[in-house]
């Protein structure tokens, strides 16, 4: 199968399975809420091994992986409405995806006769870095010249990416499962009180998105650079790190090693 079939393929069973979510969602109200959920876990199956099929393993495993943050006790509508929502947002995020750059999407094999999804992602993919971050945007943009002047390594910063109609969780699940390497900036941004002495740390989101790349990517893939002065969370005090005082600038050498253990120079 040619390529160009290939990308058309997959547009058009990720409509489909987009139009019968839909409808799903559409009938839940007026359905058995057992027999609803049931068939939104079905769907999901089902437009999983899709995906496998005719799009790629990444974008199946994002799809799978997919899980409602929080339940609400004794509301089984508003949890399977959320829970659909989410999947919604999610495939028609791929969808505007295959139409503006099917190419980067799709996954072919060098058979023509055989279709199948390939796991091992494009050089290009394997060479991206998710940045987290908090208030130190000089740092920031440092960081980010470094990434590519440097060591010619892209990098993805959530706020710049489109919205397209998802939630903050979704978008950063989303974006975040195209990189194999993070990068934590951690800076003082906010001053806790407490009954002992005022001190600095890291802004929560920092934190958050750092243990979820933890579970997704390993600690070896990982790296926490440290301004001076910001206080470590006790679950995250031993762990190897990075310190700076001023400038990320000025531990190049360090980040470069982090770099080349995880492949990526």
């Amino acid at each position: 199968m040619s390529t160009s079939r290939r990308e058309e393929q997959a547009t058009s069973v990720v409509n489909q399975q987009l139009e019968e979510l839909n409808e799903l969602l559409k009938e839940a109200p007026n359905t058995d809420s057992r027999l609803a959920h049931e068939r939104l876990r079905r769907w999901k199956e089902k437009t999983v091994q899709l995906l496998a099929e005719t799009v790629s393993e990444t974008e199946s495993r994002t799809l799978s992986e997919k899980r409602l943050g929080s339940f609400v006790m004794g509301q089984p509508l508003r949890n399977l409405l959320s829970e659909g929502g989410m999947y919604r947002a999610f495939m028609l995020a791929l969808l505007d995806d295959l139409q503006k750059d099917p190419r980067r999407i799709v996954r072919v094999t060098s058979s023509s006769t055989e279709i199948s999804a390939v796991a091992v992602p494009e050089p290009t993919a394997s060479r991206t870095v998710f940045l987290i971050h908090g208030h130190d945007e000089l740092n920031l943009l440092r960081l980010r010249v470094l990434l590519k002047d440097r060591w010619n390594v892209d990098s993805i910063v959530l706020r710049e990416k489109p919205g397209k109609g998802r939630t903050l969780i979704e978008k950063f699940e989303n974006e975040a499962t195209a990189a194999t390497f993070a990068i934590a900036l951690m800076s003082p941004d906010d001053v806790v009180e407490c009954s002992g002495p005022s001190y600095p740390q890291a802004r929560p989101n920092v934190v958050f998105e750092l243990g979820w790349f933890y579970g997704r990517l390993g600690r070896e893939r990982v790296c926490i650079v440290m301004q001076k002065g910001t206080k470590i969370h006790s679950d995250l005090d031993g762990i190897s790190r990075i310190d700076f005082q001023d400038s990320v600038e000025n531990v190049v050498a360090d980040i470069e090693k982090e770099l080349k253990a995880a492949g990526l120079v």
